[in-house]
Parts: C-alpha cells; structure tokens; sequence
C-alpha cells in the first residue's frame, strides 16, 4: 500500500483529505506543521508528500526543499488557497485548494503510477 503524508496547519481539512485518500486506498498519515511532517518522515517512509503552503513556521516550499536534501525522489504536490505558485524543481504540481478534489487524485495517480482509483464517495456530515 502507498504512503502520503498530507501536510495541512487546518487539522479539518487535514482529517478529512486523509479519510479521502484512505478510501481511495492509500495509507494517509496527516501533519499539522512542516516540523510535524519532517520527524514523521524521519520515522516512516512515504510514497508522495501533499502539503499546504501557507502554514505557521514553515510553509509548504521550505518543507519539499527540506524533504528533497535527504529524500529527493519523494513526489511533492503544493495546495494553496492563494493563487499558483511556482515550487521550481522541488514542487511536481501546484493545485488551488477550491478545486483540489479530485485534481489531487488525479495528479497522485500519475506520480505513484497507480491504475483505476475508486470513484469518490461522499462524506457523511457528522
């Protein structure tokens, strides 16, 4: 089974993103901070590495360049709510948080070179 770790500061929007992806078949392990998502890393291997970009200490960029020093064949997708932007070399995507699902599906399946996901299936409210 692959490993994502998804990198949100929002720890709803974190929460739910992992139960999607869990669905889909992933193993989703979520961090609420960029120091957060590098002890994880430190312990686990992961397969892809989703993360916002605007978060409190260490935005999204300055985690994929940590991460690629020690781990650069780790695929990172940046999220943002605040228009593209450009990751250089240490980014593969960039999507718009109002339109991440299912962009990041589909972006994740071609980076981990998976065949069909399942479709979508909608959260219950709590």
């Amino acid at each position: 089974m692959k490993a994502i770790l998804f990198v949100d500061d929002h720890e709803l929007l974190a929460r739910l993103s992992c139960e999607i992806l869990e669905m889909q078949g992933y193993r989703a392990v979520r961090a609420y901070s960029g120091q957060d998502a590098l002890d994880k890393i430190k312990r686990q291997k992961f397969d892809l590495l989703v993360t916002d970009f605007r978060m409190e200490g260490m935005n999204g960029l300055e985690l994929a360049k940590k991460v690629h020093a020690s781990s650069p064949e780790i695929p990172v997708i940046l999220v943002t709510g605040y228009g593209p932007i450009d990751g250089g070399r240490d980014v593969k995507e960039c999507l718009s948080k109002d339109e991440m699902f299912p962009a990041l599906l589909d972006k994740i399946k071609t980076y981990l070179g998976d065949g069909e996901l399942a479709p979508v299936r909608k959260l219950k409210s709590a």
